[in-house]
């Protein structure tokens, strides 16, 4: 009995001295984000929320068919989307927390391994496809780019002609794979031909009715066929040739491919002609540029035995432009040069088409800038007056008016009497330029003479002086003789006569001073 109540003192004690217990926190935690992995990604890591406990966080996967998880580590098995739960261990005061999510595997994308070029010859008919490989193992399917070349019905190749296209093979996606595909080239090749000429060939439109192709020749036995480029210039059924209208077109030649040869095409050109176009005169046109008109003016066509319609161009519209009206031409100039002027007819009936051409020259007078006038003394030293510039390249030729004032040598002025002249400069014609010539006056001065005192003189009534005594100078000019009063003396041929009695006044004027 005393033990019992030792021992039950014992626990009563223990139990009295023990620390109250608290209840644990739970963890801050973020929402966890779903996860997107490729099947083809093998593993991958899971990231669980956030949380402010250090508590260690494990996954486990609501369909373990679709991927397994140790830890956060994740084994994809197979696409599709299943549900994680996230689980953090308690830790410290922290209790344990769960959150759930998703993950979702995508198909893999197929890698592919090098699918070479292939290459065959078109008498081995056939070819077995090996595709590329593959990390998916999803069927093939193939096709070509050129039916013509080859075709495939599962995985063989058929070959009907000899040149290059592209194969392509295509795999099917799966439960856990996307389709892809890849391409590379076929080259078929062919055993040597050997050719023909296949030649042009001229007719008049109504020299015959039809005519035969004749195939060109070949080491091949394939068939040839015939077509035209231009059915409205002549038709062709088979190998008959019918023309139809005058003009030019294509026509093509292919020969089929046979055995283990190639097809092969060939052209020549066929030319239907019709009947020659007699074309008049045309003749070449000078037009001189006028800066006070309009500066246009009319050409006629030729003459042409052909009825059809005639157009107009010029080669260079800077120069001159022409404008058809009712098989005229206006002509509408702008500057001076040359340009070429083509008329041409259409083809008309049986005519074949025509043109003539003729040269337009469009000349203008030059222009210049105008000189100074010059003024200078008697005794000046030789003066250079260089010609203006001008738009012409012709040469220039030098005029005076009085060669005694001015005489010229080249472009030399030389002085000589007192006086005015004027100085012609006139500029040959050049190209499409005219002449033309521009002017300047030159004055000279003479030096002032000294003179002396002219002595009285005496004439009686109607008596002639034929000569006087003139007053000294040091100028060799001639006098010049006038008379105040007339109704006493007058001046003829430079003579005194006596008029009436009385008294006047003379005055001698040395010439060079006029």
């Amino acid at each position: 009995m005393r033990k019992k109540l030792i021992a039950a003192a014992l626990i009563f004690g223990l139990t009295s001295i023990q620390a109250p217990v608290a209840f644990a926190a739970f963890p801050v935690v973020s929402l966890p984000v779903p996860q997107t992995v490729k099947f083809d990604q093998g593993t991958t890591t899971l990231v669980p929320p956030t949380s402010n406990s250090p508590g260690v966080w494990t996954a486990t996967i609501a369909d373990p068919t679709i991927a397994t998880v140790k830890g956060l580590v994740v084994t994809v098995l197979k696409a599709g989307t299943t549900g994680v739960t996230y689980t953090q261990a308690a830790s410290g005061a922290f209790t344990s927390v769960s959150r759930v999510s998703r993950l979702i595997v995508e198909k893999g994308t197929p890698k592919f391994g090098t699918w070479n070029p292939i290459t065959a010859t078109l008498l081995s008919r056939t070819l077995k496809l090996v595709p590329p490989t593959s990390t998916s193992i999803a069927a093939w399917s193939y096709k070509t780019a050129d039916p013509k070349i080859a075709t495939v019905s599962g995985d063989t190749l058929t070959f009907l002609d000899a040149g290059t296209t592209t194969v392509t093979a295509t795999q099917s996606a799966t439960t856990n794979w996307l389709g892809g595909e890849v391409s590379t080239t076929l080259t078929v090749t062919s055993l040597p031909k050997t050719l023909g000429t296949f030649t042009d060939i001229t007719i008049a439109k109504d020299s015959v009715l039809n005519l035969n192709l004749i195939e060109p020749t070949s080491n091949s036995t394939g068939s040839w066929t015939f077509t035209i480029a231009n059915p409205s210039i002549a038709t062709l059924v088979g190998k008959v040739l019918t023309p139809k209208n005058i003009g030019t077109t294509t026509i093509t030649a292919r020969q089929a491919a046979f055995g283990g040869f190639g097809s092969s095409t060939l052209t020549m050109t066929l030319t239907i002609l019709g009947a020659t176009t007699a074309i008049g005169e045309f003749k070449d046109v000078t037009y001189n540029q006028s800066p006070t008109t309009a500066n246009t003016f009319t050409i006629v066509a030729p003459v042409s035995n052909s009825p059809a319609a005639w157009t107009f161009s010029s080669s260079d519209t800077s120069i001159a432009t022409i404008t058809t009206t009712q098989n005229t031409g206006a002509v509408k100039v702008y500057k001076p040069g040359r340009t070429t002027i083509t008329a041409s007819q259409a083809v008309s009936g049986n005519y074949s088409a025509a043109s003539k051409t003729m040269t337009l020259t469009v000349s203008a007078a030059p222009t210049y800038v105008a000189l100074e006038d010059l003024q200078k003394v008697v005794g000046d030293a030789a003066q250079t007056v260089l010609p203006p510039i001008s738009t012409s390249a012709g040469a220039w030729t030098y005029t005076s008016s009085d060669p005694a004032v001015v005489s010229i040598t080249g472009q030399k002025l030389n002085f000589g009497n007192a006086g005015s002249t004027v100085i012609t400069l006139t500029q040959a014609a050049n190209d499409y330029w005219l002449a033309g010539s521009t002017t300047f006056k030159v004055t000279i001065l003479g030096t002032t003479p000294t003179i002396g005192t002219l002595a009285p003189v005496k004439v009686e009534v109607g008596q002639t002086l034929s000569a006087i005594a003139n007053p000294v100078s040091n100028s060799t000019g001639k006098w010049k003789y006038s008379v105040t009063d007339p109704a006493i003396a007058k001046v003829v041929n430079n003579a005194i006569v006596g008029v009436a009695v009385g008294t006047t006044t003379i005055i001698a004027t040395p010439r060079s001073l006029s």
